[in-house]
């Protein structure tokens, strides 16, 4: 089925199109925001650090010492990635060192430093950039920023999911998650570990990729000790009639203890930030740059918008669902994106990736020779491998990804190699 992307006409809160009028003046968004950062480097390890922490590690320590910092060694495993996870949630680091993957004496992905929620909001990009490199710094030389995760968040009040919520949202992914009324779970979603509340709770796609939730934040602060905190920012959103009279304290403020507060989540996976710095341009051309945090900022609101479209939630085939729509429209973090065509790309293939793709290119097309496929059919087959982008490159084919561009070349390549194959009886 064909989902169109159609926005109603709108008039403040209230959306209308031709027999139908949906008034959202109920919801209130109460906070949007950075809520998880994930800094990945790659780097050398201080031979000195990587020691004493083996010989706490070996002595069954419970604490490490570096920079005047208290950090809890807790457990680590290979499912991880890293050997040894230092946490002090006071300051609001978590770091993972050493790479299971790659020995300690070479420059590799050896680091990843996450922040808190809290210390997200108590800093500036710029100073909170500084302060993750800072943490890296203790640990590590060479430092290089390869990459970053991020988790961004809109907290809504006054959020009704229709019953038929999953049903209706259009998802790329096909892992798909809903809870009901389940309290506690331990469940095997990657990252994802602890779905909460009393409620629903709706988790889409891969922690490896691009994740989207829906869930009751509510009960999840209370759940994770977090309430006041939470309820501090909301209560910093002014009543929609406030008139501004504050004479009275307790009427100023939109959030009301007792009230449930939905959060609506993306989480990017620092290999699709990554995709979007490869495909997209600037307005010179050249491709954009986000490594880290700072770099990060000017294009999260269209991240959030590629998300909610991404995973859309649909009134009808043709019309998006004015929740949504209000979503995409009304959301901005920190300010508006750049008006840039926002696109993810494979990384680009290298020069001995191109003698790969050749020596690919030629089995495959000897093999459908012998079996007498005809060129239409082996060019549909080569184009829906996945490696479109390498074929390009190898065709010189600018706009990679394009198969209305790539598909007369290869098609042209393809007869031209099996006509000969098949004469020359290479392929009997």
């Amino acid at each position: 089925m064909r989902y169109e992307n159609k926005r109603w006409h709108r008039e403040g809160n209230v959306f209308m199109q031709e027999n139908k009028t949906v008034d959202l003046s109920g919801l209130r968004y109460l906070h949007s925001g950075v809520d998880t950062i994930k800094q990945l480097y790659n780097c050398l390890i201080r031979p000195d650090v990587l020691q004493d922490l083996q010989y706490a590690q070996e002595g069954g320590d419970r604490y490490f010492v570096i920079g005047g910092i208290d950090w809890m060694i807790t457990r680590s495993s290979k499912a991880s990635g890293y050997q040894f996870i230092l946490k002090n949630l006071d300051l609001g680091f978590v770091v993972l060192l050493k790479s299971f993957y790659a020995e300690a004496d070479i420059s590799a992905s050896h680091l990843k430093v996450e922040v808190t929620p809290q210390l997200i909001a108590e800093y500036s990009p710029e100073q909170l950039t500084q302060q993750i490199d800072h943490i890296a710094n203790l640990f590590c030389v060479q430092l290089v920023h390869a990459g970053i995760s991020v988790h961004i968040a809109t907290d809504v009040k006054g959020l009704v999911l229709p019953n038929d919520f999953e049903a209706r949202l259009v998802a790329k992914a096909k892992r798909q998650y809903k809870f009901n009324s389940i309290s506690n779970a331990q469940l095997g979603l990657n990252e994802t570990a602890v779905i909460y509340g009393a409620g629903q709770s709706y988790t889409f796609g891969s922690a490896g990729a691009l994740q989207f939730c829906v869930y009751d934040k509510t009960a999840e602060a209370i759940k994770s000790d977090k309430i006041d905190y939470w309820e501090t920012i909301w209560g910093r959103v002014p009543r929609a009639d406030f008139n501004g009279d504050f004479s009275d304290p307790d009427n100023i403020s939109e959030y009301e203890q007792g009230d449930v507060v939905h959060r609506i989540e993306a989480r990017f996976h620092h290999s699709v930030i990554n995709q979007f710095g490869w495909g997209t341009k600037d307005d010179e051309g050249n491709a954009i740059k986000i490594k880290n945090y700072t770099d990060l900022i000017p294009h999260l609101t269209a991240l959030w918008q590629y998300a909610l479209n991404n995973f859309r939630l649909q009134h009808s085939t043709s019309y998006i669902d004015p929740i949504w729509q209000s979503l995409i429209e009304d959301v901005q973090y920190f300010c508006p994106s750049p008006s840039l065509l926002y696109k993810r790309a494979q990384k680009p293939p290298s020069e001995c990736s191109r003698r790969n793709v050749a020596f690919w290119l030629g089995n495959q097309i000897k093999l459908y020779s012998r079996g007498r496929f005809t060129p239409e059919y082996v060019t549909s087959r080569l184009l829906k491998s996945g490696l479109d982008a390498d074929l390009a490159h190898y065709f010189n084919v600018k706009l990679y990804g394009e198969s209305d561009v790539l598909q007369p070349i290869l098609l042209e390549f393809v007869q031209e190699k099996m006509r000969a194959h098949i004469v020359a009886g290479v392929a009997a």
